[in-house]
């Protein structure tokens, strides 16, 4: 159980919203103050292709205060086999603005920073400073290497997730702990950036994994359940297995050794 947290005024529930979360109020792990403390937090999504797309639905619908979208992509009639999130009709806008759309029709009460860029290494990530955790949801090692950084610059928790052909990925990073191993820990060479974007994606597989970032995404917040944290959940849906590795951080590791 999470320990005690003073809760802002401003993110009491309304009563309309102790009925809209009414069934996660009845979890004795999240109650009113745990459902307050989620309307409280700022929550950053880069990425919202297969994994991004049950990731917005979930941190909408489970009432995170804010949300930052970073996504420079047009939805295309490729991405509809598993970006549930989009529909027809939307082919030809942008993912930020329908995924913005959709989240406010789910929880009017969200705020929504929709950031239409690609993030690089020249990004101004000013964004992420008043966030409280971050959520990798994009499918190249170059821009998760880069979120990895951005994560360890601001001190940040990281939820990375992963999908290529059947098998999924997920692990949650304490960029924000000193002493704990970093994605580069994991992966150090970053060097093929089209590995995971020319391979095909079984289609619930992206729903299997999102759903789990979201999940672990909340437990984070609230200090909730057994964790993933610096723990590799490896996910075969093919032949349904399901395993978890423990990451050790890496003494020689070229990025994370350079933060105190």
């Amino acid at each position: 159980m999470r320990t005690k947290t003073k809760i802002n005024k401003n993110a009491q529930l309304t009563d309309e919203e102790l009925i809209r979360f009414n069934k996660h109020i009845l979890l004795d792990d999240i109650d009113v103050e745990g459902q307050e403390l989620l309307k409280e937090k700022h929550v950053v999504l880069i990425g919202l292709g297969g994994l991004g797309s049950p990731l917005a639905y979930y941190l909408a619908s489970s009432g995170i205060g804010q949300a930052t979208l970073v996504d420079d992509d047009i939805i295309d009639v490729t991405n509809l086999q598993r970006q549930i999130l989009f529909s027809t009709d939307d082919i030809g806008k942008k993912k930020v603005d329908v995924a913005e759309l959709k989240m406010q029709k789910i929880n009017p009460s969200i705020r929504i920073n929709a950031v239409n860029e690609r993030l690089l290494s020249t990004t101004n990530v000013n964004f992420v400073d008043s966030a409280d955790l971050i959520i990798d949801a994009t499918d190249n090692f170059e821009t998760r290497s880069l979120i990895n950084r951005v994560s360890l610059d601001k001190k940040l928790p990281l939820i990375m997730g992963a999908a290529i052909r059947f098998s999924g990925q997920i692990i949650v990073f304490r960029n924000d702990v000193p002493g704990q191993p970093c994605y580069n820990c994991l992966y150090e060479n970053v060097s093929d950036s089209n590995a995971c974007i020319d391979s095909g994606v079984f289609s619930a597989l992206t729903g299997v994994v999102g759903s789990l970032q979201a999940s672990e995404c909340i437990k984070v917040l609230l200090d909730i359940g057994d964790r993933l944290e610096s723990r590799l959940l490896t996910i075969d849906l093919k032949n349904n297995d399901f395993r978890i590795v423990k990451l050790n951080k890496d003494k020689e590791c070229k990025v994370c050794n350079g933060y105190k």
